[in-house]
C-alpha cells in the first residue's frame, strides 16, 4: 500500500474510533433505569431528613386536591426527574406566572416537558387554618389557571420544613436518581445577555435529562412566606 494511503487509512480509523468513543459518553450520560440501584436510591431518600443540593432527596406522601396519594419515591423508581414547586395560589408572586387562559410561565415550563420524563408537583404547606391552604381554594386555581399537574397538600408543614422552603413560589429539581439537582426561583433575577428571561428551572431539567452538569445549582427564591402551622413546644 502506498505510504499516502496508509496515512488516509490512519486517519480515517483514528476519526472512526472516536465517533464510537463519543457515542458512548453520550449514551453513557443518562443511566438507564435498569442499571439504576432503585432499592439503594429509595433507602437512601427515606433515609434523608433535610434537603441539600447533590444530596438525597428526602421522600415523602402526600394527597393531592382530588385525594390521590404521591409518593416522591415512587415516581423516582419508575424513572422520572420531578419538580417541586411551593405554592400558594393566594401569593401575589405566584399569580405572576399563572393566568386563566393557561399561558402562565409556569404553565409553559411544565408543558415543554410534557412527553418526557418529568412530573410537576405543586405543594402547599399552608397550615389548616390558613385561608390559602384548602383544598377548595387549591383545586380552584388549579382549573383556573389550568395547571396540568396535581396540587399536594402538606398541612402539617412537614415536607416543607424538611425541604426548607420558605417562600412560595419557590423550586426543586430532583433527578431520576433521588438526588437534589436545584433549589431557587423559577426564574433567573437578572435576564439574560441578549434580554430573554433566563429560565433556570427549565435549564436545570433540562441539564438533568441530558446528564450534564447544572450551571445554576441554587438561587434566591421570592415570593410570599409559607404560612406553616405552629410547631408544639420541642417540636
Amino acid at each position: 500500500m502506498k505510504p499516502q494511503l496508509l496515512v488516509r487509512s490512519f486517519f480515517a480509523l483514528v476519526a472512526g474510533a472516536a465517533v464510537i468513543a463519543g457515542a458512548q459518553v453520550s449514551a453513557q450520560a443518562v443511566k438507564p433505569a435498569q442499571e439504576r440501584n432503585i432499592e439503594q436510591i429509595v433507602e437512601s431518600m427515606k433515609k434523608a431528613e433535610k434537603a441539600g443540593i447533590d444530596s438525597a432527596a428526602p421522600d415523602f406522601t402526600l394527597v393531592d386536591t382530588t385525594g390521590k396519594e404521591h409518593k416522591l419515591s415512587d415516581y423516582v423508581a419508575a424513572g422520572k426527574t420531578v419538580v417541586l414547586e411551593w405554592f400558594n395560589p393566594q401569593c401575589p408572586v405566584v399569580q405572576r406566572f399563572y393566568d386563566d387562559e393557561g399561558t402562565g410561565l409556569a404553565n409553559k415550563i411544565e408543558s415543554t416537558f410534557a412527553n418526557q420524563e418529568v412530573v410537576w408537583l405543586r405543594i402547599n404547606s399552608g397550615s389548616d387554618d390558613s385561608r390559602t391552604s384548602g383544598k377548595e381554594v387549591n383545586d380552584e386555581a388549579r382549573k383556573n389557571w389550568h395547571i396540568a399537574g396535581p396540587v399536594l397538600l402538606d398541612a402539617d408543614g412537614k415536607v416543607g420544613r424538611a425541604y426548607g422552603a420558605k417562600v412560595t413560589p419557590e423550586m426543586y429539581v430532583i433527578s431520576n436518581e433521588g438526588v437534589l439537582r436545584y433549589h431557587g426561583y423559577i426564574k433567573a433575577e437578572k435576564p439574560a445577555a441578549d434580554g430573554q428571561e433566563k429560565l433556570v428551572v427549565s435549564d436545570a431539567v433540562k441539564s438533568v435529562l441530558a446528564g450534564e452538569t447544572i450551571e445554576t445549582k441554587e438561587t434566591k427564591a421570592y415570593g410570599c412566606g409559607v404560612k406553616y402551622a405552629r410547631q408544639a413546644r420541642g417540636g
